[in-house]
């Protein structure tokens, strides 16, 4: 038996040996990296034997490149020597504000103290702090670095959550070290801890701890601690604050509700008082520094005895009353099941060594390598050590030599396993795909039935006795209006006729969106009024694009469409989906920059360069590289004018050849962060101060200046609507102005974050925000047209009325424009990231993981 077992394994080796060769032939179309051929041939070689392997790593599928087998070894991610926060994980849209100004955060991203995090709703990420600890933020939270100090004297870090929730895990602090989450409530101070804080738009908090322990206390008193650091008086009020504070230890959790605190008004007064006599203090003492004045050593004497005398008394106060810091109704309760679930994720966060905060310690910082997995489809769960990294995407930095064992799931599709040890060579961007289980053929309960055979074989045509009996038959199909066709003539409405029984006939009935059926009949006295049902089959073609998802806007001109991913990556295809060229650009990360089409050529413009191509090739006509004052992030885009274009800028607009060269400049005064409209063939733009002006392209003169509240609109076009324009501040404030008598017709202030182009049509101005809302406003007053559609997923299409739509459960929906009434939908369980194209009834999409689609409005259900 092991004779045969062995001879058998040889023979399964030389096939292994000859589809190993097949795949490196077949795989020279892309970059795949050499460890994972040979550990997939490992694997084959190991199944000559008779036991079962584990699951097999999955190789990383990069984008199309330059053929070669092996790609290049990544470099580590270089992290700057004074970076004190760090970026480590990112799954969905998370944002930086700095300084007022908001951009996409990307992994490896150093953060400051005063910078604000937000994650949206399917947002996820991960900061590490100094040295000492790794934050994760969930889903639609907002936190602040308010507290960044690393000195000789021991580490400050501290973070405030304005919503949302935070997870926290803490390296053992040294006693002159401290980490502090702070809410608009409580203070919340560890000492190496894992544990959770959450809070609500009530200002309700819930802390649940893992391990260690946490002190809890009034956020009210948190200035004394903050002047403690330097003000020796306060150090004891400081002491006895923390010690009075609630303690929640490991296992357990405490709600604070926003009304906990109200006994500790009084006390909050009077430590307010004391502040103001230590800030001023503070003041007398920066005085005395310059003048040295009597005067002024006399108020600073005066100044230390009141402070030391105020803390004296809050002593006495807080020795009497301590339930103003830890009040009678704050109840530490055992963990909940859903909080310990939560916290499990900390095992998954890891305190690395920066390089910032190993110097000078005598630690090696390790060399980190950022890993980012993709899985088609994109609502794949990434799962490790049964922790879900991320749904469709996550990105990572690890330490070199980090053994990874991923799993990427899906209901109703085959789940794979990633496994490799990170370094140079097993690093970058890896892309899991799964494929469906197959389902089982149903079978028929009544095979005979004729209604349930429509795409049967043709029937055999049975010769038709000359006595046979002439009965009366009819056929009609289902929908009405569809087409019928009997024996090559079209017929319109049912089919009746006298026939001989046994005749057969022909039968072809179609209809736009539906699945066309074409077979024969026999007619029999027993069967003689026939039914075609046809089956609705609205998408037409869906194929994969290799690209992710789309961003912006996808452009058409004749039966070519053009798409940008996230990645900066153009594809051009027609019409059935098939990929007519594709172009990498230095465009990365793109969050929503579209392609521009005109006279033959593509114009692609985003964070780094503007590259021209020709439109049926892809070939690279120029490459234009783009200082900071012409970047285009956050959509700003190329505006064709004639055989010019215009390339907006920070302070100008610059009219470019076709080429992509400069050929002059037009200044605008108070600069623009948008992207221009051409209305009765002059430019038009609004200033950063919510002006909206109106430039004679020719010579470059302001013919008028329109003010209005819609300050700092970014990256979007004026929509031009007749002689009527409409355009969105950055925050949300829209204004509709007639561009004929220089007006203002309506603001509305939205009070939300808006980038791309507001839709106008007959039935009003449609503005799409980054919250994922769609509002609907009247052409005549800006107001409602029916509540804002929320969880759709890009700027709609629209055509004759209607607007198409999906939302992130992944529906596709046709509205009515006017009331926001569903027409029709189907369940596609895909997203368009993209604004659709809609014409004629037909829809042109592109999906969320990058599949094309065509669909046939006519074939939704109502």
């Amino acid at each position: 038996m092991l004779i045969i077992e062995y001879i058998a394994g040889i023979l399964k080796m030389r096939f292994s040996v000859y589809f190993l060769l097949e795949l490196f032939r077949f795989l020279k179309v892309g970059k795949v990296k050499k460890t994972y051929l040979l550990s997939l041939f490992a694997v084959v070689l190991m199944s000559c034997g008779p036991k079962q392997m584990e699951p097999v790593p999955v190789a990383p599928v990069e984008e199309k490149a330059p053929a070669e087998d092996v790609q290049p070894a990544a470099a580590p991610v270089e992290i700057g020597d004074d970076a004190e926060g760090l970026v480590v994980f990112l799954s969905g849209d998370v944002f930086l504000v700095r300084e007022g100004e908001e951009s996409y955060l990307n992994i490896g991203d150093s953060v400051a103290q005063s910078d604000v995090i937000r994650t949206e709703e399917d947002g996820y990420c991960e900061i590490q702090l100094g040295n000492i600890a790794v934050v994760r933020m969930d889903s639609n939270s907002l936190l602040q670095i308010q507290t960044l100090v690393n000195s000789s004297e021991g580490s400050r870090t501290g973070v405030e959550l304005e919503s949302g929730t935070v997870l926290c895990k803490v390296k053992k602090l040294l006693d002159d070290d401290s980490f502090q989450v702070k809410t608009n409530t409580v203070v919340c101070g560890v000492r190496g801890t894992q544990f959770s804080v959450s809070t609500d738009q009530q200002e309700d908090i819930l802390l649940a701890v893992k391990e260690g322990s946490v002190a809890v206390t009034p956020r009210s008193l948190d200035r004394v601690s903050e002047l403690a650091v330097e003000e020796a008086a306060l150090a004891p009020l400081a002491a006895k604050i923390e010690a009075a504070a609630v303690v929640v230890s490991a296992s357990e959790e405490l709600k604070v509700e926003k009304e906990t605190f109200k006994e500790a008004e009084q006390l909050t007064e009077v430590v307010a008082a004391v502040v103001q006599k230590v800030e001023a203090k503070k003041q007398a003492q920066a005085v005395l520094l310059e003048e040295d004045s009597e005067a002024g050593q006399e108020e600073l004497a005066q100044l230390v005895q009141e402070v030391e005398k105020e803390v004296e008394v809050l002593l006495v106060s807080l020795d009497k009353a301590p339930e103003a810091i830890a009040p009678e109704v704050l109840e530490v309760k055992e963990i909940s099941e859903e909080a310990a679930e939560v916290l499990k994720a900390t095992d998954g966060m890891d305190v690395i060594v920066l390089a910032a905060a190993a110097a000078g310690k005598e630690e090696k910082a390790p060399s980190l390598f950022r890993v980012q997995v993709s899985a088609v489809p994109a609502e794949a769960q990434i799962i490790q050590n049964g922790r879900i990294l991320g749904t469709g995407r996550f990105e990572k930095l690890y330490t070199e030599g980090t053994e990874l064992n991923l799993e990427v799931s899906l209901d109703g599709y085959e789940s794979r396993s990633l496994m490799f040890s990170v370094d140079e060579q097993n690093s970058g961007d890896f892309t899991v795909e799964l494929e469906k289980i197959p389902l089982s053929e149903p079978v028929s309960e009544n095979p005979a039935d004729e209604e349930a055979l429509l795409t049967a074989a043709p029937v055999e045509t049975p010769d038709v006795p000359a006595e046979a009996a002439v009965i009366s038959s009819t056929v009609s199909v289902e929908p009405g209006d569809a087409r019928l066709v009997i024996n090559g003539n079209p017929v319109s409405g049912v089919w009746q006729s006298e026939e001989p029984e046994g005749t057969v006939i022909k039968v072809e009935a179609s209809r736009n969106g539906y699945e066309p059926v074409s077979r024969q009949l026999t007619l029999t006295a027993s069967s003689s009024s026939h039914v075609i049902r046809l089956t609705p089959r609205p998408v037409e073609v869906k194929k994969a694009l290799g690209m992710s998802a789309p961003v912006g806007v996808i452009r058409n001109r004749g039966s070519l469409y053009l798409a940008a991913d996230s990645k900066g990556k153009l594809t051009a295809f027609d019409q059935k989906g098939t990929i007519l060229w594709q172009h990498s650009s230095a465009n990365s990360p793109n969050a929503n920059s579209s392609p521009v089409e005109h006279q033959g050529r593509v114009y692609f413009s985003g964070g780094s360069e503007l590259v021209v191509l020709n439109r049926d090739t892809g070939a690279v006509i120029n490459t234009v590289s783009l200082p900071e004052d012409r970047s285009h992030i956050y959509g700003r885009r190329v505006v064709p004018a004639g055989d010019q274009l215009f390339m907006p800028a920070n302070g100008e607009l610059i009219l470019i050849n076709s080429s992509g060269e400069d050929v002059r400049s037009i200044p605008i005064a108070n600069g623009s962060s948008m992207s221009p409209a051409l209305w009765s063939g002059k430019a038009v733009i609004a200033d950063k101060k919510g002006a909206l002006l109106v430039i004679d392209p020719s010579d470059g003169s302001l013919l008028s200046s329109i003010p209005t509240g819609a300050v700092q609109a970014v990256a979007q076009s004026p929509a031009i609507f007749g002689d009527k324009a409409v355009f969105c501040s950055r925050k949300g404030i829209v204004a509709a102005v007639d561009l004929n008598n220089g007006s203002v017709l309506w603001e509305r202030d939205l009070e939300r974050t808006v980038f791309a182009d507001v839709v106008v049509t007959d039935e009003g101005c449609f503005v799409y925000s980054t919250k994922r809302e769609l509002f609907a406003l009247s052409w005549s007053s800006g107001e409602d047209l029916y509540a804002p559609l929320k969880d759709i997923t890009s700027v709609p299409g629209y055509d004759r009325g209607q607007l198409v739509v999906t939302d992130r459960a992944g529906t596709l929906k046709i509205l009515d424009a006017g009331s926001g009434r569903i027409v029709k939908q189907l369940e596609l369980k895909d997203s368009f990231t993209a604004r659709p194209i809609v014409r004629d009834g037909i829809i042109v999409a592109v999906g969320s993981d990058g599949e094309f689609y065509r669909i046939n409005m006519e074939g939704l259900v109502q």
